[in-house]
């Protein structure tokens, strides 16, 4: 599929999922949150309201990250709640988040690990909260935000904006089978290339998933990769 649009784009990643788990009915999901997957949820809920045979019940779902010290509507869970959970039949107790766990990676692990992986990218290149420089081996652990970060999200919070964060790892993300990275917007051309098409480097967090074997990258503005290809793909189209 040729993706032009932020429409075309939702639905093309909301397809990869509604096929992962057609495979694998109780695969292991980690979800995102933020402006761009929003598409992604509303197209998904519209699935699940057209098609009653669509069954997530068996599902399980990890939030890739959270704020420390946060209001509960303010919450990464919160938004996976209100935009995907409720609006379709992903069980209750099938839903995760690093905020619940001290050992988020082996709760991950005993499940059988991840089957994908859907993330953002920001602009700094940072994907979940691992931001530049953070050691591309690390498990879950916390983290303190830059100033880009807290400055592109500051109008999503009601109250205090806090800092500090706790998020998987890039090595959580790399054991992922899959990987899915999505970004919308001319504004992110420019560290998407830099991401997928530079060298791999720390001060670009993203860049590390260049060693997985299984990526996607999809964007709405022309920019594509697909690691799973014979050869590897990476041009703007």
């Amino acid at each position: 599929m040729h993706i032009q649009t932020y429409d075309q784009l939702s639905e093309q990643v909301a397809h990869e999922l509604i096929e992962t788990v057609k495979e694998k009915p109780n695969a292991c999901l980690a979800l995102p949150t933020g402006k761009t997957p929003l598409g992604t949820y509303r197209t998904l809920t519209q699935h699940f309201r057209e098609d009653p045979a669509l069954d997530w019940s068996k599902t399980r779902c990890f939030a890739l990250d959270e704020y420390l010290e946060i209001k509960e509507s303010d919450s990464f869970q919160t938004f996976l709640l209100e935009h995907l959970y409720q609006k379709s039949n992903i069980a209750a107790e099938n839903t995760f988040s690093p905020a619940q766990f001290i050992n988020y990676d082996e709760v991950i692990e005993q499940m059988g690990g991840l089957d994908l992986t859907l993330l953002g990218i920001g602009q700094n290149g940072h994907i979940a909260f691992n931001e530049p420089e953070t050691c591309p081996l690390s498990f879950t652990h916390c983290t303190w935000l830059e100033k880009s970060t807290l400055d592109a999200n500051r109008s999503d919070f009601s109250g205090k904006q806090p800092d500090r964060a706790i998020t998987v790892g890039i090595e959580t993300i790399l054991r992922s089978r899959r990987i899915i990275l999505i970004a919308a917007g001319n504004n992110k051309k420019e560290i998407v290339e830099q991401a997928f098409s530079g060298e791999i480097t720390r001060s670009v967090p993203a860049s590390f998933l260049q060693k997985h074997q299984n990526l996607q990258v999809l964007t709405d503005f022309g920019f594509s990769l697909d690691t799973t290809d014979s050869w590897q793909e990476s041009k703007f189209l």
